[in-house]
Formats: structure tokens, sequence, C-alpha cells
């Protein structure tokens, strides 16, 4: 048996294991992102803001896996078997924070958008949209100070946590956790309320209450595994490998909420103009025309004359479709 084989060599599992694992699971995920978008963008009929909001979310997630591959680099390569580096945060890994910061508050505020365009009139829709908005806006400003403590106590970050740097990093992502799970309660309650009785319609709406409950549930699952493992263990890397993948997180659910809706589509229009109603209300399914639309889900009044179904409908006195928003 060789000397070398003999050799216990240096075991950097306990640091950076979470650290390698955490990237390597992020790279599935940057892939899948990836996938989405090659979908998405060939013939997209969105209006030209989400178009560009798509592209603003597919960079900022491949910059993001090149930040954090070099701070990966920095830290196992050139500095290999010594965690001295380790005392000074790099700043592409401030760099990377701050790039999820920014992928949060846009999935987040897209998702306030669309409970915007479903919302009912009256002062309790209004009171439900400006909460979710606010706390969106504060996980955006605790976000922004939590990189600008890890620029100006980059020691104070991995190893030695400064307090400032805890509070400001435990707010950002509570207030991140409680800003989806607030969203999501809110879409699904509403579209709850938008159910008319009708079987088709109302599992059109029951397929639209799981798909938001499913994006919903998987980044705040995240997002509290990350802030229990944040000041569980204070002493290891834990965090980072959530953290990491956060970001992917967003930026996938982001492009699956853009791309889920042909599949819906497709399950519940028999044809172009199908409309399901009743004496009360329409919720209606149409699939994408030749203009340029921004297509995510809504509830907004339909006052065209498609052709409707005659069977079993009574007098239609309100008319509602799941269109595009």
């Amino acid at each position: 048996m060789s000397s070398a084989e003999n050799s216990p060599g240096i075991n950097m599992s306990s640091v950076f294991a979470p650290y390698f694992w955490g990237f390597f699971v992020s790279m599935f995920l940057g892939g899948i992102t990836i996938v989405q978008a090659y979908i998405y963008f060939p013939h997209p009929t969105d209006r030209m803001s989400v178009q560009v909001l798509a592209a603003i979310m597919i960079i900022l997630d491949l910059t993001s896996s090149g930040l954090i591959a070099e701070s990966l680099y920095y830290y196992l390569i050139p500095h290999f078997g010594s965690l001295i580096p380790l005392k000074i945060i790099t700043p592409e890994l401030c760099m990377d924070c701050l790039i999820s910061t920014l992928l949060t508050f846009i999935s987040q505020m897209f998702f306030v958008y669309q409970i915007y365009t479903v919302k009912h009139h009256g002062a309790l829709a209004w009171t439900i949209i400006g909460v979710v908005f606010l706390f969106t806006f504060l996980t955006f400003f605790m976000g922004i100070g939590c990189v600008a403590t890890m620029y100006l106590f980059s020691s104070g970050v991995l190893v030695e946590r400064s307090r400032e740097f805890s509070i400001l990093f435990g707010l950002a992502k509570g207030f991140g956790a409680v800003t989806d799970i607030m969203a999501t309660i809110a879409m699904c309650t509403i579209l709850v309320n938008a159910k008319t009785g009708m079987k088709q319609t109302d599992s059109l709406i029951k397929n639209l209450i799981q798909y938001m409950v499913n994006r919903g549930a998987v980044v705040t699952i995240i997002q509290t595994m990350l802030l229990i493992s944040f000041f569980a263990a204070p002493n290891n890397l834990y965090w980072l490998a959530f953290h990491i993948n956060v970001t992917k997180l967003y930026a996938n659910t982001f492009f699956c909420r853009l791309n889920g809706r042909e599949s819906l589509w497709e399950k519940h229009a028999q044809n172009r103009s199908t409309v399901f109603s009743n004496t009360s209300n329409v919720i209606g399914l149409r699939t994408q025309n030749k203009e340029p639309l921004d297509n995510s889900f809504s509830l907004t009044t339909w006052r065209g004359q498609e052709h409707i179904h005659t069977s079993e409908l009574p007098t239609i006195t309100k008319t509602t479709i799941v269109s595009d928003i």
C-alpha cells in the first residue's frame, strides 16, 4: 500500500460540504431554469414588460451561478487546506446576495401584480394587496441592508457572525417567507370566492389553487429551512446551502408560472372560445392568440361576443374570464 493511500489528508467536509452540495443542487435547478427559459422565449405572447422581466430573471440567475462558482474556487483551489480565507466573505458572494434580493423582489412583485389583477372590489381586497405589497418592500429593504452589512463587516459573516448581519439576514429571510405565505393565501382566497358551483369552472379554479399553493409551498419551505439552519447551527455553513438555492427556486417558479399556463389551457379548453357560465358569472378560458399578451392567470371582466355553449346555461348576468393579464 502506497504512502499516499495511508495519508489521512485534510478533512474539510465539516466546513465546505454544505457549500459544495448546495452548489451541486443549484446546478440542477439552474439547468431546469434554462430549459424553462428555452421553452418560453422562442415565441412569447406576453407583453414586452413581462418578456423583459423574464430576460432579467434568467440573466441574474446565470450570473448568480458564476459568482458562486468563483467563490467556491477561491476557497478550495488557491487556498486549499486553509480556513483563514473564510474569515472574510468574498465580494462575489456579497454580489450573489444582492442578486438573490433582486430576484426575490421581482418574483414577489409579479405575484402581487397577479393578486391585483384578480382582486374583488372593496376595502378588504385593497387591504390585502397593501399588506402583501408592504411586506414585499420590507423583504427588499432588509435584503439590501444585509448586503450592505456584508460589505461593511466582511469578517463577520461566515466564521464569526456580526450581530448586525445576523439581525438583518434573519429579518430579510423571515419577511420573505411571510410574504410568500401571505401572497399565496390571498390568491387562493380570491380564487375560492370565484367558484360558481359549476363542475367545469370549479375544476379549473381547483387546478389554479393547487398551482399557486405548490409555487408558494416550495419557496416557503426552503426559506424556513434556511432560517432554522442559520440560527440553529451558527458555527456551520448549513444555511449557505439553502441560501444558494433560494435564488434558483424563485427564478424557476417564475418561469414555471409562465410556461404552466399552456397545459392548463389545453386541459380545460376544448376550443379557442370555451366559456363556462351560470346565473351569476362565467369563468372562461381561452388559449393564446396572435396578439401580444401578458397571459398570466387572472379574473377579469369579459364583454366580448365569444361563442358560448348554451347547454345547461341559464341567463347570464355577469361575465368573468380567466384570461391574459
